[in-house]
C-alpha cells in the first residue's frame, strides 16, 4: 500500500469520526496529499489556457484559479481535469477536488451558518461536503462554470441540513430579490443563466456572486483588480437591475435556469 493510500485511509477514518469538523479534516487531508516529493499535481501543458507548461501541484493550482487573471476557460479546463481524476476511483483525487474548492466551500458554509442555530453547524458543514463530493460523479463537465455549479449543489446540501430543523428558512438579506416563480432557485444559478443569455457579462456575474453571496467586499475586489471601487459598484448595480428586469419579463425563470435534471447539472 502506498503512502498516499495510507494518508487517504487515515483521513477517511478521521472524517467518519469527526463529521462536525468536515472542512478542517478535508483541509488537513489535502495538505498531506500536496506536500512531499510526490504531491497531487496536474499537467499544466495539457490543460493549457495560460497554466504554466509544467507539473502544477494542487496547492499552486488553487492559488492560480483564485487569481484575477484566471479566465473562465482556464477554470473549466482545470476542473474538467480534476473531476476526471476524481472519477478514476482514486480517493486521493476526491480529497484533491475538495481541497482546491476549499475557499469557496468555507465561504459557502460561513454564509449558511451565519443565519443558522449553532447546534446545526456540524450537520450543515458535513452535508455541504457530502453533497459536493456526491456531485463530482454527476456534474456535467461539458457545460461551463463547473466549479460554480459544484458550489451550488454544496450550498443546496447545507441548506437542506438547515431546513430539517424548521419549515421556514430565513432569507439572507444579501440575496437578490427574485420573482415568486423562481423562489426555490439558487441565486447563483440565476446569475449563471443571465450570463449565458448575455443579459449580464460573466465578469458581472462573478462580481455579484463574490460580493453579494460569498461575503467579499467590493473594495477588496477593486484593490485586487487595480480599479476604482466606484466602477465595480456601478457594474454591480447595472447587473442587478438587468437581472431583476429579466426575471420580471420572464426571460429568466425556474424553467430556463434550472439544471437538466436533479441528478446532473
Amino acid at each position: 500500500m502506498s503512502n498516499r493510500q495510507i494518508d487517504v485511509q487515515r483521513s477517511s477514518r478521521a472524517f467518519g469520526e469527526r463529521t462536525g469538523n468536515a472542512l478542517t479534516v478535508a483541509e488537513r487531508s489535502f495538505e498531506l496529499l500536496t506536500r512531499g516529493p510526490n504531491p497531487l499535481a496536474v499537467d499544466g501543458n495539457s490543460i493549457g489556457h495560460g497554466l504554466p507548461a509544467r507539473t502544477v501541484d494542487l496547492t499552486e493550482l488553487r492559488s492560480l484559479l483564485l487569481g484575477k487573471s484566471a479566465s473562465d476557460d482556464l477554470k473549466d479546463a482545470a476542473w474538467r481535469e480534476l473531476v476526471h481524476r476524481a472519477r478514476s476511483g482514486d480517493p486521493a483525487w476526491v480529497v484533491g477536488c475538495v481541497g482546491v474548492a476549499m475557499p469557496g466551500l468555507k465561504s459557502t458554509a460561513a454564509r449558511v451558518i451565519r443565519s443558522s442555530p449553532s447546534r446545526l453547524i456540524d450537520d450543515i458543514v458535513s452535508e455541504l461536503v457530502t453533497e459536493f463530493v456526491a456531485q463530482l460523479a454527476r456534474i456535467d463537465i461539458e457545460r461551463p462554470h463547473i466549479a460554480a455549479r459544484l458550489m451550488l449543489w454544496a450550498r443546496k446540501g447545507a441548506l437542506r441540513a438547515r431546513g430539517r430543523d424548521a419549515r421556514h428558512i430565513p432569507c439572507d438579506p444579501n440575496e437578490l430579490p427574485v420573482h415568486h416563480a423562481t423562489y426555490d432557485l439558487d441565486p447563483i444559478m440565476l446569475l449563471l443563466e443571465a450570463a449565458r443569455q448575455q443579459i449580464i457579462t460573466s465578469a458581472a456575474a462573478e462580481l455579484v456572486i463574490a460580493t453579494r453571496l460569498n461575503g467579499l467586499s467590493v473594495q477588496c475586489m477593486a484593490s485586487d483588480q487595480g480599479v476604482p471601487a466606484s466602477r465595480l459598484y456601478k457594474l454591480r448595480q447595472v447587473a442587478e437591475s438587468r437581472l431583476a428586469a429579466a426575471i420580471r419579463d420572464g426571460r429568466i425563470s425556474a424553467m430556463s435556469a434550472a439544471p437538466p435534471s436533479q441528478c446532473e447539472v
